[in-house]
């Protein structure tokens, strides 16, 4: 099951989602789980029937949108935090690291993620400076495959996808918030409400928590942003378990290629095992030894 670039997935991105401004180096403000598996999470507050109204109609005409385009690609910055994040000289908490990267989508099931340079800060030097190591995170899935580089273990680790989830293993991924989004899927498996604030016009603001402790294991709560003229997503708020770790990846707009702009061969091929590297596969179709 491809994982989130967690949208991607992920996918997947500066934002303000819950009135906190998030921050890079300096940026400017931006905004098969089990039927029998206990709800991780408390409900939110219930929903007036205006709310829920609302809800639905965003939740279709999302879909809809969804459906219609067929790849998509987006450079995107990715903004990392935890309880150990410093803070600048007015005290505003700032990501201990910052990344750019890539991300490609191709209906209904493949995608690429790539993280193609990441900084980390530097207490001494009170500045981002460049990441050690030989690369960040890469993943390909083909329909097929999941190809994803272990870096420190200098790996090229294949997973081939099981028969049930060829064709829908993005929509149905820990984090299918960005392509492929069905409203039945997401309504089963999330609590959800709008959340926009009164002042944004141009923008919908989503909050996603999980129902289910399959999903509650990834994260205890997505916060969404979706552009109203076409609701193609902008900005994704990922809350680790516990609440207080949390990723921001804002996909940047003037990179943002709809049904245009792909190779869907080379995009998407077997990427080639780096030299040192092993190729590791994994197979759950092969019988036991």
């Amino acid at each position: 099951m491809c994982r989130p670039p967690v949208l991607l997935i992920a996918l997947a991105c500066v934002c303000t989602v819950s009135g906190e401004i998030v921050h890079g180096q300096a940026p400017q403000q931006q905004p098969r789980v089990a039927a029998v598996t206990p709800p991780a999470v408390p409900p939110p507050p219930t929903l007036t029937l205006q709310e829920q109204a609302a809800l639905e109609q965003l939740l279709a005409a999302w879909e809809a949108r969804n459906a219609a385009v067929r790849t998509w690609s987006c450079t995107f910055r990715k903004w990392e935090y935890n309880a150990w994040s410093p803070s600048d000289a007015a005290g505003e908490r700032l990501a201990f690291a910052e990344s750019s990267g890539e991300l490609k989508y191709a209906a209904p099931d493949k995608g690429l993620f790539r993280v193609k340079e990441s900084r980390q800060w530097s207490p001494e030097a009170r500045r981002y400076e460049a990441r050690g190591g030989e690369g960040g995170e890469h993943w390909v899935c083909n329909g097929e495959s999941i190809y994803e580089f272990r870096h420190t273990e200098r790996q090229l680790r294949e997973t081939k996808l099981p028969p049930e989830m060829r064709g829908k293993a993005i929509s149905d991924g820990p984090l299918p918030f960005v392509f492929g989004a069905k409203a039945d899927t997401l309504k089963k498996r999330y609590w959800m409400r709008i959340i926009t604030p009164r002042d944004i016009r141009d923008q919908i603001w989503l909050e996603a928590m999980p129902r289910f402790q399959a999903d509650a294991a990834n994260f205890s709560k997505v916060e969404l942003i979706l552009q109203a003229r076409d609701l193609m997503p902008f900005a994704i708020q990922i809350f680790k378990p516990g609440g207080q770790d949390r990723d921001v990846y804002q996909f940047d707009p003037n990179t943002n290629l709809i049904d245009k702009g792909l190779d869907l061969i080379r995009d998407f091929a077997r990427p080639a095992t780096p030299f040192g590297y092993t190729h590791v596969v994994e197979d759950p179709n092969a019988p036991p030894r």
